[in-house]
């Protein structure tokens, strides 16, 4: 009786380790791998600033005319010589994009630069000859843009505006053994167009590619008269500019970038 007592005792402990030990496991909640969190959401609003160089150049005209000369049977005479130039410009760039719709983005970006675009030439009519050289010494524009994102990281766009700069100019003038010597600076307006292309590299970080062509106007270099005869000679100033440059996005690119 005292075995069968025994038996029963042992087998009732063997079963509630085995309950107890089952219990436990049941109790642990098997292991939760949540999935990973959306990316954030990539805006282009919000102002930038930044720096750009590059390389320029194309075309100074010099629209000319001198005064007829009836003792030596020269009529008056018109027209127009061009100068090739070319050089380099840096600078830097301020401006604020607005996101919409939702692909595309609007802004206004102005921007400033210090140049070395010059070119020299020598014209030569009657008994009239003239040497003349012109540099662009800086310039800027304030232009808006229309672009669409591509990607949400890379925008496509088209830019145009308003330009401005200044131009150095010399000439050195000669008739009839007579000589005159002019120099002057010159403040120009015009107006750019042009586009490029954007592409952000980290939520703070962008650079861009962008061509540009400059219109800057006309204005008079020289005009007077000598031995009699009237001369006066103007310049015109065109430019195509393509530039490197980066921006600094203030604020980053939105708040699910925690910047």
């Amino acid at each position: 009786m005292k075995r069968i007592v025994y038996s029963l005792a042992v087998a009732g402990t063997i079963a509630c380790g085995v309950s107890a030990v089952q219990a436990a496991d049941l109790a642990l909640p098997p292991p939760y791998n949540p999935p990973p969190p959306p990316p954030p959401a990539y805006s282009w609003t919000g102002f930038y600033v930044g720096a750009n160089g590059g390389f320029g150049g194309d075309q100074f005209q010099y629209p000319f005319s001198v005064g007829a000369i009836p003792a030596l049977g020269f009529g008056a005479t018109t027209g127009t010589s061009t100068l090739n130039s070319s050089g380099f410009f840096g600078g830097g760039q301020v401006g604020y994009n607005w996101q919409f719709a939702p692909a595309w983005v609007a802004g206004v970006e102005a921007d400033f630069d210090g140049a070395d675009i010059e070119g020299k030439a020598t014209t030569t009519a009657n008994t009239f000859t003239g040497s003349v050289g012109s540099k662009l010494d800086w310039f800027g524009t304030v232009r808006g843009r229309v672009g669409y994102l591509v990607t949400p990281t890379a925008l496509l766009y088209a830019t145009g505006g308003w330009a401005y700069g200044h131009t150095t100019s010399s000439a050195n003038a000669t008739a009839l053994g007579l000589s005159a010597l002019a120099s002057t600076g010159t403040d120009q307006n015009g107006w750019t167009v042009g586009g490029g292309l954007e592409y952000a590299l980290n939520p703070w970080l962008s650079v861009k590619t962008e061509y540009l062509y400059l219109d800057l106007g006309t204005n008079t270099v020289a005009s007077g008269a000598l031995a009699a005869v009237p001369f006066s000679l103007s310049e015109k100033t065109t430019v195509h500019t393509v530039k490197l440059g980066i921006n600094l996005k203030l604020g980053g690119w939105g708040a699910g970038w925690g910047l």
